[in-house]
């Protein structure tokens, strides 16, 4: 193994991976009482399959001297900033685990200059009061001797050929001293921090997660990104080494060089919401060229001013004048999140509603939904291509309302062969009556036949929401125990948002897809609900533990105390109750109570 001064003490490194010109390394920095390659030897080789990867022993670790004694984090970022250098980089993606990721940090803000990228795993901005407490008894050598043989003898075996037999105990005394007394950073000093980070804690780690030391870094650090991965303890690289390298790597790869950060920043701050922004950039040739897509034309012009050197002529707009338009073909059609069938479906289209065809890929198309702006991929096949008059034409002309719940569809008046159905809450066009049925135009221009009973003009909508909301209650209050579906829209199976949004356009008022989205809007209601008001439930921000408010759901007001909802609970459209005493109440769903909306 290869050693370097730095520092005055010898340090013992492994490098990994080939050199890359112009391509900063990751250093990788190991917990404390083990070694580099104790921490990092399945990790190592994966990172290097495109990157140069050095993992050194922290000075009085494994082969690597410490002649001054001690163990302090400044000096171990001291000896990261300097052996960066001393191999000739200018910067580094700097890498740490549990001690390794105090190291991390300190040297992030002690010595920026040499840090590309840091990501900061299991690791404490400041001591808390259940480190000085816990921490003694747990690194105590007696203790350790009697309660913990296996991890003394992996200390011998890593440590005593350069450092006694007994360095173990010595190795464990001034490893706490350090954990008990830094770091000690204030919120302002991480506030300061220019460079990308990212931050991962496991779920359950018990040095870690109770003082939540992982939010609060993140937290204070600007476009600090918080990995929390369910069910995992410490050693998050170790318990999840495929997930941790993926999680890496696509931190890396978005953040890894100036260029790739500025685009990000760019995202996050104007473009973040994928639901109805597209926003696919990378940086490449060290930020000299961009390539992607993005959705309209004014995100090309902040891209240019953002990076003024960069040649923007391979990046794609898709939403222009020439981008095509389509009709809805089919009673409803599941919009996914990508080209697959087992994709997650984020929402769904309904008959006759528009949409711009941003790209297509094998039988799927990219969309745009006009009336919310909403974005996913459909089948191809379900849509019909028209011109943007000719889908303006058909829209205006959709002047009746489906009111039945599945309105069934015959090929002529008078037949009584069901070839589909229509579900609520859709426009459409009819263009002759026929007794007791009505011809709607499809699309494609050809005709489709269903009772007339089942549709209403929309001029005999009631005229003021003082009736309106009533009469419009009165047709949702019919799909209790309708199937919840996520992503639904139509009477086949709703979700929260889906049934609001369906609400509230019966009575011509639009509303974004998404709960969150609908929270933003409307007026905010103090006491009793009246009927018609939506409700939102979901986590209210805390400070004491860095979350932010989350919405997450959303009902409909029936009344002061009941409201109509599709849920993930009964898995279906029920209705519940703000009375503690009613049977129907749910204390759950009271708790989670975020705020009340008003739409007029």
């Amino acid at each position: 193994m290869p050693t370097i001064e730095i520092n005055g003490a010898q340090l013992s490194i492994e490098v990994f991976g080939e050199d890359r010109p112009g391509r900063a390394p990751i250093v990788l920095i190991h917990g404390s009482t083990i070694t580099g390659m104790r921490d990092w030897r399945h990790i190592a080789p994966l990172l290097a399959l495109d990157t140069r990867v050095i993992v050194p022993d922290c000075r009085g670790h494994g082969h690597s001297t410490n002649p001054q004694g001690g163990y302090s984090f400044r000096q171990m970022a001291d000896d990261v900033a300097a052996l960066i250098r001393a191999l000739g980089y200018e910067r580094a993606h700097v890498i740490g685990h549990s001690n390794g990721g105090n190291v991390a940090l300190v040297t992030l803000l002690e010595h920026p200059e040499v840090v590309q990228t840091a990501v900061l795993q299991a690791a404490n901005a400041y001591v808390s009061q259940d480190l000085v407490e816990k921490e003694p008894g747990k690194f105590d050598p007696e203790r350790v001797a009697r309660e913990a043989p296996g991890w003394r003898d992996e200390m011998v075996a890593l440590h005593s050929a350069t450092h006694g037999a007994d360095y173990w105990r010595e190795l464990l005394q001034i490893t706490v001293a350090e954990i008990i007394s830094e770091p000690n950073f204030t919120p302002e000093q991480l506030a300061e921090v220019a460079r990308p980070t990212l931050v991962i804690q496991g779920e359950n780690d018990r040095v870690n997660a109770e003082s939540y030391h992982g939010q609060f870094i993140a937290h204070a650090i600007p476009a600090a990104e918080l990995w929390i991965p369910e069910g995992v303890g410490h050693n998050v690289h170790l318990e999840q080494p495929c997930a941790w390298v993926e999680r890496v790597r696509d931190f890396l790869a978005r953040r890894g060089d100036a260029a790739n950060e500025t685009l990000y920043r760019l995202r996050r701050a104007r473009y973040a919401d994928s639901r109805d922004s597209l926003f696919e950039v990378r940086a490449m040739e060290n930020g000299q060229a961009l390539t992607g897509q993005v959705l309209v034309e004014e995100q090309r012009q902040a891209l240019q001013q953002a990076l003024p050197e960069a040649e923007t002529g391979s990046l794609k707009v898709l939403l222009t004048e020439a981008t095509p338009w389509a009709l809805v073909a089919r009673p409803v059609s599941d919009l996914r999140r990508a080209t697959s069938n087992h994709s997650e479906r984020v929402s769904q289209v309904r008959f006759g509603e528009a949409v711009r065809i941003l790209e297509e890929s094998e039988g799927w198309a990219r969309v745009q939904v006009i009336h919310d702006g909403y974005l996913g991929w459909l089948h191809s096949a379900a849509l019909q291509r028209v011109s943007a008059s000719e889908a303006a034409a058909y829209q205006a002309d959709c002047q009746t309302l489906v009111v039945g719940g599945l309105a069934p569809l015959v090929a002529a008046a008078e037949e009584e062969d069901v070839i589909g159905h229509l579900p609520f809450g859709v426009r459409v066009p009819v263009v002759e009556r026929k007794g007791h049925f009505a011809a709607v135009r499809q699309p494609n221009g050809s005709c489709v036949w269903l009772r007339a009973n089942a549709l209403l003009p929309l001029e005999e909508r009631p005229v003021s929401q003082t009736e309106g909301i009533p009469w419009a209650l009165a047709l949702v209050r019919r799909f209790i125990g309708t199937p919840y579906l996520w992503g639904g829209r139509t009477p086949w199976g709703y979700d929260c948002s889906g049934l609001s949004q369906t609400f509230w356009s019966v009575l011509d008022v639009t509303l974004p897809r998404d709960a969150d989205q609908q929270f933003r809007g409307g007026a905010a209601v103090e006491g009793a609900p009246q009927p018609g008001d939506l409700l939102f439930f979901g986590r209210a921000g805390c400070p004491a533990t860095f979350t932010t408010q989350r919405v997450t759901h959303v009902a409909i007001a029936l009344d002061a105390e009941h409201y109509l909802h599709s849920n993930g609970i009964t898995w279906s459209t029920a209705i519940n109750s703000l009375n503690p005493d009613a049977p129907d109440f749910s204390p759950s769903l009271l708790k989670a109570l975020l705020g009340i909306k008003r739409y007029r």
